[in-house]
């Protein structure tokens, strides 16, 4: 199969996979909106943040080295699987600490045993079998979209079941550990590459020196995704936060989840074209990437623009019409991230870290800046706008990066 028929089927895939998985959280949405309230969302909302933190702080940059390089996955296999366990123990340990600081710092005490418990998420997820990137790293898109569909449909339905049950946040955070747990045994189920507990020193070595750069990528990433949450969480409480969380669940991270599908679906191939210098190439399939992505998911943001109250009325419910002020400003900002993401692909393909991290670090200065100025002056909608224009001026810094990487 050539690289064009490659792009395309990754793309595909992933599309029907994101498409699949945002109709899905729709359907939580529609359901758990009307059994919890925003409190309870904003609550659960920094649980998440305590759990993302950790991780992107302990990034090693298994996956990501196992796909680029040009060794068979079974080289790395036992090195990174016995990585990814002592991983998943180090950040539980660190969500604890820091659910007991942010307990503090947000005066919520009953966040405390709520991270405690969901601390058990990375230790589970540890255990995932690292071969799972084989799937990328042969093209098999298919089997990468039935992994990630099956695994948010058993949480999705467990954060149901159990919101039912017992009407209360907890069954968000205990539906995510039954979707990690469900995320291990399907790993090993799917494949016939079984890692055993075995670390060979120089292979580990080559993983943490290719996530040197990569690291600081992670942590940057999962800043600019969640400093927003952190922070609104103390300048217009949990209640607020709770609105924000929906908002940006029905719009901005609608239009992420499906611009990771063309990120994940183009990125093994951008990587093969770099190993065979195909530079005409390349630049042929960043372009119709971006073209295809932009278009997608500007269908898909068209009714959140021009019907935003219809859409907050049949989703969440009158009770969360706060969250209309906010959604068409959520979904441009979505569109503007889009682009850096797909221009993020071919930036880690060619390794060019330095224009990744720079607008990473670029975004989450403005930001930040953004949300805590406009937020303490105009509310939630102030601390919306400030994200969107973060995003904006930070762009030219991504497409600078993907034009030095097509040089």
């Amino acid at each position: 199969m050539s690289y064009q028929k490659h792009a395309i089927a990754g793309f595909s895939w992933q599309t029907l996979e994101k498409l699949f998985t945002t109709g899905l959280s729709f359907l939580k949405i529609f359901i758990l909106a009307r059994l919890l309230g925003p409190e309870q969302f904003g609550l659960f909302s920094l649980v998440m943040i305590a759990l993302g933190t950790t991780e992107s702080i302990t990034q090693t940059g298994v996956n990501i080295t196992m796909l680029q390089s040009k060794q068979p996955i079974k080289y790395f296999l036992d090195t990174a699987f016995v990585i990814s366990i002592i991983r998943g123990f180090l950040i539980g340990s660190l969500m604890i600490l820091i659910g007991y600081l942010m307990a503090n710092y947000y005066n919520e005490p009953s966040l405390f045993p709520m991270i405690a418990v969901v601390a058990l998420v990375p230790i589970i997820k540890g255990f995932i079998n690292p071969a799972i990137v084989s799937w990328q790293k042969s093209f098999q898109f298919s089997k990468d979209s039935l992994y990630a569909s099956l695994r948010l449909t058993v949480e999705t339905i467990a954060q149901i079941v159990l919101a039912f049950t017992i009407h209360s946040v907890w069954a968000l955070c205990l539906g995510v550990i039954v979707g990690a747990l469900f995320e291990v045994i399907l790993s090993f189920l799917m494949l016939k590459e079984k890692p055993v507990f075995h670390y060979i020193k120089s292979r580990g070595e080559a993983i943490f020196k290719n996530a040197k750069w990569l690291s600081l990528s992670s942590l940057l990433s999962y800043l600019n995704d969640n400093i927003d949450d952190f922070l609104l969480g103390k300048i217009v409480g949990t209640y607020k936060l709770g609105i924000y969380h929906n908002a940006y669940a029905l719009s901005h991270k609608a239009n992420y989840e499906l611009s990771k599908s063309a990120y994940h679906g183009v990125i093994p191939i951008f990587t093969k074209m770099t190993e065979d210098h195909e530079k005409a190439r390349l630049r042929r399939a960043f372009y119709k990437s971006m073209i295809s992505t932009l278009i997608i998911v500007s269908l898909v943001s068209l009714p959140l623009i021009f019907f935003p109250k219809l859409l907050v009325s049949i989703l969440l419910g009158e009770q969360w019409l706060e969250a209309v002020d906010i959604l068409r400003i959520l979904t441009f900002a979505g569109l503007v991230h889009t682009v850096a993401n797909v221009s993020y692909a071919l930036i880690i393909a060619k390794k060019k870290y330095l224009y990744l991290n720079l607008h990473m670090i670029t975004s989450l200065v403005l930001m930040v800046a953004g949300i805590v100025l406009f937020g303490k002056s105009y509310g939630l909608i102030g601390a919306v706008s400030g994200i969107l224009l973060a995003r904006s001026i930070a762009l030219p810094i991504a497409l600078l990066g993907a034009k030095k990487s097509l040089e």
